[in-house]
């Protein structure tokens, strides 16, 4: 979707997973592809997924963002899987021609978020 992209995820514990995006690109590109991915998950609050067979609802909440970067999305997931609900929460900053966007439990992705962002150089 966008012209460079490289990922990574860590496991804090069992029930804790932390992902993380980079994207390069055109700022213009950037923030249209990541405003039109973010529209596309925010303006459905309640969806249906199947994993395998099973069918999985998930509701989704835009969430609040920090002052980072030139811009910023986020939203919260929760699905309803058989053995309880599970919550993700998504959030992209850009800054410059990089965009950071992290992806796991609500609490980590608040307490690294700033971490992510202020890694990306100056300049970009």
């Amino acid at each position: 979707m966008f012209a460079a992209k490289v990922e990574t995820s860590f496991t804090y514990d069992t029930d804790a997973t932390l992902g993380e995006e980079l994207h390069s690109d055109r700022p213009s590109v950037l923030s249209s592809k990541l405003r039109e991915l973010f529209s596309a998950y925010t303006s459905c609050p309640t969806y249906t997924m199947t994993a395998g067979s099973t069918p999985i609802e998930v509701r989704v909440s835009k969430s609040v963002t920090p002052e980072l970067g030139d811009e910023r999305f986020a939203y919260t997931s929760t699905m309803e899987l058989p053995s309880g609900p599970q919550v993700l929460k998504t959030v992209a900053v850009r800054k410059g021609n990089v965009a950071v966007m992290l992806v796991g439990a609500p609490a980590l992705v608040d307490r690294h978020i700033e971490t992510a962002v202020g890694k990306i150089p100056a300049g970009s």
